[in-house]
């Protein structure tokens, strides 16, 4: 049986307890990642193309930049305090996601998505063994209201992902995997709502 050294187990606290002081008057940043996984994307490679040009407008205008400094649930303490870039994670997925089904043009006809309520959850593991704290837990509840060529639609998206890799398998990666869901939630409700109705020939009646 390997023996633990006693001096790593203090020296991982010292530094745990010293990260929990450095991090007490200011927000944890992540490198999080503003794109779809690969995973993501060939789910969306089930939704048929459409010869359609799309201007998205999101409302407010400030959402894809929105970033929120918050909490982490069930979690007591100052490593709660994150930055969390809800705005650009989501908008730059969502943008990504439509985009494989259609093109994405300024000139495009404007699909308006309003941003009724957005919030980002998450919780971190816990323990000496992780110096740098990961998520165990992301989620993310979504309320949007949709305009396109004068047709108006609600919905509200709702993801929570789990990594049963002790001490997540990145700092980041639930969370992002939530924003994943989410956006590909939001892409295919839209491809639903846009796609061309289908028009049917009315066949004369016969004659006798």
């Amino acid at each position: 049986m390997e023996m633990i050294n006693g001096d790593d187990v203090v020296y991982k606290k010292l530094l745990m307890g010293l990260f929990t002081i450095v991090l007490a008057g200011c927000a944890v940043s992540m490198p999080f990642n503003n794109r779809l996984s690969f995973t993501a994307i060939k789910d969306m490679m089930t939704v048929d193309k459409m010869n359609k040009k799309i201007a998205i407008q999101w409302q407010p205008t400030t959402f894809p930049t929105k970033v929120d400094i918050q909490g982490a649930d069930a979690f007591i303490g100052s490593l709660s305090r994150t930055r969390v870039p809800t705005g650009p994670g989501l908008t730059s997925r969502v943008e990504e996601a439509i985009s494989t089904f259609t093109t994405l043009s300024p000139t495009g006809e404007p699909l308006v998505i309003k941003i009724n309520y957005a919030s980002s959850g998450f919780e971190y593991s816990a323990g000496t063994t992780n110096v740098v704290p990961s998520m165990d837990v992301g989620s993310m509840r979504l309320n949007a209201t949709f305009t396109f060529e004068g047709k108006t639609w609600s919905n509200i998206y709702i993801s929570k992902v789990k990594d049963p890799t002790i001490g997540g398998s990145t700092t980041t990666s639930v969370l992002e995997a939530a924003w994943d869901n989410i956006a590909v939630q939001v892409a295919k409700d839209v491809a639903t709502h846009i796609k061309p109705q289908q028009r049917f020939l009315k066949m004369p009646s016969k004659v006798e």
